[in-house]
């Protein structure tokens, strides 16, 4: 582990070590994170976690920049209407931050590749706007025990949580279909941040495994009104994360109580 956090560049991570510590900069630095969509959630997402030393960062998106993207996909700038999110999200957070490794995906994620492209990922981060695409995620993630970080956006209004099979519903449990989520398409740049930046801070928190994220809590955000509201999951007999929490239990590990 010393090898490790001899290569980390002390002055970069100056300003967080207080915060998390020697041994939560080299959890991230030995850590990989899939971002699933680059738009206004993933880019922002992507954007914190290349700047607070995530060792790997996977860039999953087959889209390419269009200019009503700017107000709220904070990676892109007007010169890069047409081209592709991954590729131009790569170059972007290299420039960030030299020291980690970001790897783009030019693809859309799909039942057929899911297991090829996040295998190697130890936390997924969802920051698409298509609930198809979404609940392959959380099928993945139960399949896998991987913990998915969940963010969704409409208008001024949100909602975000942590799903950690064998601890929390799935995701096809707190919606087991589309809520009519019009996703960042129809979002104020501003108010798509606010969700993204606590997506970015609960990965930080599961990878570092310092504070208390939002698992089995759903984070209602109104942007409108400037407040956060909570909701306490409970597990529903969906046929699949149910299993998970029954075989956790049986193994006398006990779902964690929303701090």
């Amino acid at each position: 582990m010393s090898s490790v956090f001899d290569k980390i560049d002390l002055e970069r991570y100056s300003r967080q070590l207080p915060m998390i510590g020697a041994r939560g900069q080299i959890d991230l630095a030995s850590s990989t994170v899939a971002v699933v969509g680059l738009g206004g959630l993933g880019s922002l997402v992507s954007y914190y976690l290349a700047a607070a030393g995530v060792g790997k960062i996977l860039l999953i998106d087959g889209e390419r920049i269009e200019l009503n993207n700017l107000n709220r996909q904070i990676l892109y700038s007007t010169r890069d209407v047409g081209e592709w999110k991954a590729e131009v999200a790569a170059q972007r957070l290299r420039e960030l931050n030299p020291d980690i490794d970001i790897e783009p995906v030019r693809t859309e994620i799909s039942a057929d590749n899911v297991n090829r492209i996040l295998g190697e990922a130890d936390v997924i981060v969802d920051g698409l706007d298509d609930w198809r695409a979404r609940l392959v995620l959380d099928e993945y993630s139960q399949k896998t025990g991987k913990p998915l970080v969940h963010g969704a956006v409409d208008g001024f209004y949100g909602q975000m949580t942590v799903i950690v099979p064998g601890k929390t519903p799935c995701l096809a449990c707190i919606a087991p279909k589309d809520l009519g989520y019009r996703g960042c398409r129809a979002a104020l740049g501003a108010a798509v941040g606010l969700v993204a930046v606590l997506e970015a801070l609960d990965t930080i928190k599961l990878l570092t495994r310092i504070g208390n994220p939002a698992i089995g809590r759903l984070l209602i955000i109104d942007a409108f009104n400037s407040r956060i509201e909570e909701i306490t999951l409970k597990p529903v007999e969906c046929g699949r994360c149910m299993e998970r929490i029954v075989e956790a239990q049986d193994l006398g590990l006990k779902p964690e109580k929303p701090a």
